[in-house]
């Protein structure tokens, strides 16, 4: 039997959408050097999903070439895969290109623009982002661009794009723009959707208004595992340890008849963080060595790495350290240590640190705030020399420190700061109101923690870095600009 394009076509498209990646490539390969077709617009939009996913096609880029060669790369569906493909391989850059040069965009277009700026972190322009498609009209036409018609509808934000964006309003505690999507998806009958709902219950929690999150899960319908591990994480973010575990309670209860409600790795890892927040810990490990035998989870490396950060929240560093010895040799450990390291640092146990950075260093060199909480644990001990030792293998091993930043949202508007930043139009009557409430504060008795900042800076030099930081700035602000009483919100890159 003859073998035509769209025979092709279908198997391909079959592979890809259950994500048999390789098969689909590789049958892709075979329809191009062996049977001699040229693939067209349905073949690419298929494939290049495909390409992505496939550890084992490693020339990702070179997919583009086949788009090129027929002439299709002025096609919607084409483009729209090909974004997509950049965006997951960190090229956000070619993303913005390929999708300005459109000559018309779907709602498919804008929402993988918009997921591709959240996959990079660029949560600001991914909001910026939505404004400017509702201000856009959907162009469909039925030419060899593939659109339908030359019909013009408005464009509107789906649960894909609410989805997507939700996160976005969490991570830059925008909370007034949390609440226009949330009226939108209300207005719209989106907030009904199983995914935006739970998208809701986590932008609230992480906007500080965990009161608003409880509500919107209790007015959810339908809940699956995801809303309720979410709410399960926004009790124990807010330190209400007592009422995680009543929820987790519940969980099990429902699941009891609902088997797709039952418990699942990610609840445990939420438990286990809101007892490391609520100083629970013998609620955590009760949980932990009983969660096989009763719930059929077998612990994995997240697991321990979430028992070891309880115990050394809680000042049990020793502990914590036989935990990490107890997990099985082929587990990936690395998270594990990181938890007992930043333990050490909290409670300046030297000995147990240098056990935990020196396996860090050597599963992952390249990550900075391993070296960082190290030199710190140092500095806090008064080990100038071991201090700076580390600070100089960090930059001989090129290892840069991921800048601290802030945000604040004020009057619709997202503020970013970063640390020692004065790029901002107010940034000089900030740093004087920091240096005046400083002044403040320590003739009320308060002495900054000076122990971090490294011995060869004068004490006054180093209470100036330390009011530099900035968390400290985006707070500033917020004091300044905000009517006395007002709740404010700021988010940060960083842990702090």
């Amino acid at each position: 039997m003859e073998r035509k394009v769209p025979l092709w076509n279908a198997m391909i498209t079959v592979y890809a959408q259950n994500e048999y990646d390789k098969e689909a490539v590789d049958l892709f390969l075979e329809m191009y050097a062996v049977s001699g077709l040229n693939p067209n617009a349905t073949t690419m939009s298929s494939i290049v999903p495909a390409c992505v996913r496939c550890e084992a096609f490693s020339g990702k880029e070179s997919i583009h070439a086949f788009v090129i060669k027929p002439s299709l790369e002025k096609n919607r569906y084409v483009q729209n895969a090909l974004m997509d493909m950049y965006s997951r391989m960190g090229r956000t850059g070619i993303s913005e290109t390929i999708f300005n040069s459109m000559e018309g965009k779907d709602i498919v277009s804008w929402n993988t623009m918009i997921t591709g700026y959240v996959i990079s972190g660029r949560h600001d322009d991914a909001l910026n982002l939505l404004y400017e498609m509702q201000r856009v009209e959907e162009n469909k036409n039925t030419d060899s661009t593939g659109y339908d018609d030359e019909r013009r509808v408005p464009l509107k934000p789906n649960t894909i794009t609410l989805m997507t964006l939700l996160p976005s309003c969490a991570v830059l505690s925008a909370l007034a723009k949390g609440k226009e999507i949330h009226a939108y998806a209300t207005r719209h009958l989106l907030a009904l959707d199983l995914a935006v709902g739970s998208a809701l219950v986590d932008m609230y929690a992480k906007c500080g208004c965990l009161d608003l999150s409880r509500a919107t899960f209790d007015q959810m319908h339908l809940k699956n595992v995801i809303t309720w591990n979410v709410l399960i994480m926004a009790y124990g973010m807010h330190g209400r340890g007592e009422e995680a575990l009543e929820l987790f309670k519940n969980m099990v209860d429902e699941g009891r008849w609902n088997k797709e409600l039952r418990p699942n790795e990610v609840t445990f890892i939420a438990i286990f963080a809101a007892c490391s927040h609520s100083g629970m810990v013998d609620e955590g490990l009760n949980l932990f060595h009983t969660m096989k035998q009763q719930h059929g989870i077998e612990p994995a490396p997240d697991h321990y790495a979430c028992v070891v950060y309880l115990l050394g929240r809680a000042g049990s560093v020793k502990r914590a350290y036989e935990i990490v010895k107890t997990m099985p040799s082929k587990f990936d450990k690395a998270g594990a240590w990181s938890s007992l390291l930043g333990a050490c640092r909290l409670h300046q146990n030297v000995e147990i640190g240098e056990i935990a950075a020196h396996h860090l260093l050597q599963l992952e060199p390249d990550v900075a705030s391993h070296y960082v909480i190290l030199s710190n644990i140092y500095s806090s001990s008064g080990l100038w020399e071991k201090a700076m030792d580390i600070r100089r293998k960090m930059k001989e091993m090129g290892v840069r420190k991921e800048p601290g930043c802030s945000w604040i949202e004020f009057e619709d508007e997202v503020h970013k700061f970063l640390a020692g930043d004065m790029s901002h139009p107010q940034s000089e009557q900030l740093h004087e109101y920091l240096e005046t409430l400083s002044e403040r504060m320590k003739k009320e008795g308060y002495v900054p923690d000076t122990s971090c900042v490294l011995h060869n800076v004068d004490e006054d030099e180093k209470e100036t870095l330390l009011c530099g930081h900035s968390e400290k700035l985006a707070m500033a602000f917020g004091l300044l600009n905000t009517r006395p009483g007002t709740t404010i919100r700021v988010a940060k890159n960083l842990s702090l």
